[in-house]
């Protein structure tokens, strides 16, 4: 192998980062490179041949839940060792900090490098595309804007299915994007809600996290949710597997599977997680 480093990742690497997402066509903006990095700057690591970057990974903790993502490394410099080198890199240092499982998303064709390294399969991970046209007609009573008051709440909400706390990403998606989340309540407790942002091309949406006893609710989320966008906009969701209502209600609003990946796991389950009610994940990157 040649003169191989990594370092920690600056906030100088974060436009290189963007261009490999971009070569990839994960369809990421600038701005979401570098939220992540913003989430755990001392998760983020830079491999380098020749003092040259020519690979990445993130990594981020919700307690003891660590994830890993935006593994990328140039074509021409893969299959030297290098991702290894990465995921190991950024494993060690969630296990470090406290982290007692870690998670991640991989597409099909490198998952054998994580099998390697521990990891084992829970679930397919869907990808689904749709546009927001022929939305059924339906009473959103249920559905309100969200509000910053609602956020301590949600969290505790959306640790339930979740299985740990992430508020501090949740409520940095509210702080970019409060006209794009929506909150629905049985009652006065929350049912579920859902968030989106804009993507280079359309919309990523999610957290999509509704009560799985009711499904009617989710349902409601996302047609109020994709109401509100502009005539004939691409939205791409990933939908756990698992979660048969979900891909039921997109497939019903007429959003097509266009490809998926695996969702893995290194340690042990975790024991308060329910991913019934995950309809849609926040994204690969972070879960």
């Amino acid at each position: 192998m040649r003169n191989v480093t990594v370092r920690q990742l600056a906030e100088t690497d974060i436009g290189f980062a963007h261009e490999m997402t971009f070569v990839e066509q994960w369809n990421d903006r600038l701005e979401d490179i570098r939220r992540m990095f913003d989430f755990e700057p001392a998760g983020c690591f830079i491999a380098e041949v020749d003092k040259k970057p020519v690979g990445h990974v993130f990594a981020i903790r919700y307690g003891k839940l660590g994830w890993i993502g935006l593994l990328i490394i140039k074509a021409e410099y893969r299959r030297m060792g290098i991702g290894r080198l990465l995921m190991e890199k950024a494993r060690g240092c969630l296990l470090e900090c406290g982290a007692e499982t870690v998670k991640l998303e991989a597409v099909p064709e490198i998952s054998g490098l994580y099998r390697e390294l521990g990891f084992e399969d829970e679930y397919d991970s869907l990808r689904f595309k749709g546009i927001n046209e022929n939305l059924p007609v339906q009473s959103s009573g249920l559905i309100e804007l969200m509000t910053e008051r609602d956020l301590e709440e949600l969290a505790k909400f959306d640790a339930r299915f979740f299985g740990a706390d992430r508020i501090r990403v949740l409520a940095q998606l509210f702080q970019e994007y409060p006209q794009f989340c929506f909150v629905a309540r049985s009652g006065s407790r929350i049912a579920g809600y859902v968030m989106r942002r804009k993507a280079l091309v359309g919309y990523k949406l999610g957290p999509w996290v509704c009560d799985p006893d009711k499904p009617n609710v989710a349902k409601q989320l996302l047609v109020h949710c994709l109401r509100e966008l502009e005539p004939r906009s691409e939205v791409f969701v990933g939908v756990p597997s698992v979660n048969t209502s979900a891909v039921r209600i997109l497939e019903q609003l007429g959003f097509a599977k266009y490809s998926r990946s695996i969702r893995m796991r290194y340690g042990e389950p975790l024991k308060n997680e329910c991913v019934r009610g995950i309809f849609v994940i926040g994204g690969p990157m972070k879960g």
